[in-house]
């Protein structure tokens, strides 16, 4: 189950991501049981490299935590962040997982909360049914 469910979240949400990665110099997916990322070099630097997403999962809780979400250049004020959480969240839920974003800045914190999102801490948030991502 744990290497179909990573695969499953991660098929969920490269059609968002392909057309993005498809414009940089290269991009990687690594998924492992428990863990997902997305990474892209966006030209020949050595500095531009990003991780754009990652998620940890721990399969006997069946919590997904969207640890890093990160959308750097082309990608930016285009609402890919909120599409990608509720991609992602459509997905966990179908397999009975609950899904939190941690490690946030203030203010995505904030504009997720407004957004429905339950407060667990200051720097983490509960998607639910009652988030509007859209």
């Amino acid at each position: 189950m744990t290497d179909k469910f990573e695969a499953e979240i991660l098929n969920a949400i490269k059609p968002l991501l392909v057309p993005y990665l498809e414009q940089s110099k290269s991009h990687k997916f690594d998924v492992r049981p428990g863990f997902i990322e997305v990474i892209c070099q966006q030209d020949d630097s050595d500095v531009t490299g990003t991780t754009i997403l990652q998620m940890s999962v721990d399969h006997d809780q069946k919590q997904l935590q969207i640890t890093r979400l990160n959308t750097p250049g082309i990608m930016k004020g285009l609402g890919l962040g909120k599409r990608l959480i509720k991609e992602i969240y459509i997905s966990a839920k179908a397999h009975g997982y609950e899904v939190f974003v941690t490690n946030m800045t203030p203010g995505f914190y904030e504009r997720l909360t407004r957004r429905g999102a339950r407060s667990c801490s200051e720097e983490m948030v509960q998607i639910n049914d009652a988030t509007v991502l859209a």
